[in-house]
């Protein structure tokens, strides 16, 4: 694939992750090497605010941020009192000394921060607002967000002291606020937020795949083709972007039109045979609809074109497990864990292969496997099941029976955790416990969250209960 343009907003983190990395640096390093502040984390800090951060003009800026690595607020902050005397265009200083906790990792500092930055020099400044809405949207605290973003907008509105401040926030803003009409699915209002982030900023690839998606939850064919048109243009602009009509499918999928959503793959697949994405997503959605020949025909091509990906040897092997081909579902398995020893989903579909073999040796593998990705993901309630359930075959049922009321108390389960649990207790001559294992069978087989593995092997359990 071509080398994917970088957007702005990849710009903006990677300055933000080089500030952060040279003001670690700064404070741990000798006295000699770490004289000045980089470029770098000056660029952190007023980046979105001037032109050229690196000016000689910006010098109190940069020993302003030596002074605040080496645990000197004070003089940090008279430093920056002079840098905004000087230079008017800089942010209020609250808002800078808010942004040196921000950089610094002291994330605990940054609201009180803030807040002083509110009562002394920054009352009419959208930053603060939006630094906390951008904080409440990640802490998932939405309703604390939108009333932040909005009130940031008020502010944007009638700020005028630097231009290209205003339109970075403005870009903050909408894309906060169309983030929020997204969770809510307030598709329209969402729409409409995105729209205006793509006139301010018309080469960023995210904002045009996220207007995509939400074109598409309209429901409406007209939708559905400008959100087409949307994620092609997302494509071009970053190539690491999947396939247009890949995306059309999995809002498709989204909506639960199937049909549709294969058609669409099935053009992805045909404009893009050789692009990983395409291959992993089709062959995902192929075996999601258990039809496993055409899923193999398109991971064999996913495994010449990307060797080195572990999903499509983890996807290879859960075919091949669904085809009924132990041997080559764990050989395809054993490349996956090579490729990410430590992947769960890897782990446990090895760990399940295993258990099922008539090798007793293959069973105690199976075990080890199902043991160690319990060590790793202790409070998955999926991964308990399935060592309850390498337990069972293993002939381990008391072990089994008490790991497996730990795991159901405290969450819902996948069709094929189901689909296990019921085995077990269909194993039972209580006609509750077998009236149990009916319940989840039933439901296992109406859940259509994902791949359902053992589907077949549910339905005739069902048959006999």
């Amino acid at each position: 694939m071509a080398a994917a343009s970088i957007s702005p907003a990849a710009q903006r983190m990677a300055r933000f992750a080089a500030g952060l990395l040279s003001l670690a640096v700064a404070a741990n390093v000798a006295t000699a090497q770490t004289g000045q502040a980089t470029d770098q984390s000056v660029e952190a800090l007023i980046g979105d605010s001037v032109s050229s951060p690196s000016d000689e003009r910006y010098n109190n800026v940069r020993e302003a941020i030596q002074r605040f690595a080496n645990g000197d607020q004070l003089a940090a902050e008279t430093l920056l009192e002079r840098a905004v005397e000087e230079n008017p265009r800089l942010p209020p200083v609250g808002v800078l000394m808010a942004k040196l906790q921000l950089i610094s990792g002291n994330a605990a500092a940054v609201r009180g921060a803030l807040e002083r930055a509110v009562q002394n020099d920054a009352a009419d400044d959208p930053e603060p607002y939006l630094l906390l809405a951008e904080e409440a949207l990640s802490g998932q605290r939405t309703i604390e967000a939108d009333a932040l973003f909005d009130k940031a907008v008020e502010l944007i509105e009638a700020y005028d002291a630097n231009a290209k401040r205003k339109r970075l926030f403005q870009i903050r803003a909408y894309r906060g606020r169309a983030e929020i009409a997204q969770r809510r699915q307030s598709w329209e209002k969402a729409e409409s937020d995105l729209r205006k982030w793509i006139e301010l900023e018309p080469e960023e690839a995210s904002a045009h795949q996220r207007l995509g998606q939400v074109l598409f939850m309209h429901e409406q064919d007209a939708k559905d083709q400008e959100g087409f048109k949307a994620f092609a243009r997302a494509q071009q602009l970053n190539n690491d972007l999947p396939n247009p009509y890949v995306s059309a499918a999995l809002m498709y999928q989204r909506r639960d039109s199937t049909s549709r959503a294969m058609e669409a793959f099935e053009r992805a697949f045909q404009q893009s045979g050789t692009d990983a994405t395409t291959l992993v997503s089709y062959g995902q959605a192929l075996l999601q609809n258990g039809d496993i020949q055409k899923a193999e025909q398109v991971l064999k091509q996913a495994r010449s074109a990307a060797p080195d990906q572990v999903n499509v040897w983890l996807l290879s092997g859960v075919a091949a497990r669904m085809a009924g081909d132990a041997e080559t579902a764990e050989q395809h398995l054993l490349r996956a864990l090579a490729l990410q020893p430590s992947n769960r989903e890897v782990l446990n579909q090895l760990a399940l292969v295993l258990a099922e073999s008539p090798d007793q040796d293959d069973k105690q593998r199976g075990l080890q496997f199902a043991s160690m990705n319990r060590q790793l993901n202790q409070d998955n309630a999926d991964i308990n099941v399935s060592l309850a359930w390498v337990l069972y075959q293993n002939g381990r049922v008391r072990e089994a029976s008490q790991l497996l009321q730990q795991a159901l108390t405290n969450a819902s389960l996948t069709a094929d955790g189901k689909y296990l649990v019921a085995e077990i207790l269909a194993a039972s001559n209580n006609p509750t416990t077998k009236k149990n294992a009916k319940t989840l069978l039933e439901s296992a087989l109406k859940d259509n969250r994902g791949i359902f593995i053992e589907r077949k092997a549910a339905e005739e359990l069902l048959a006999t209960l």
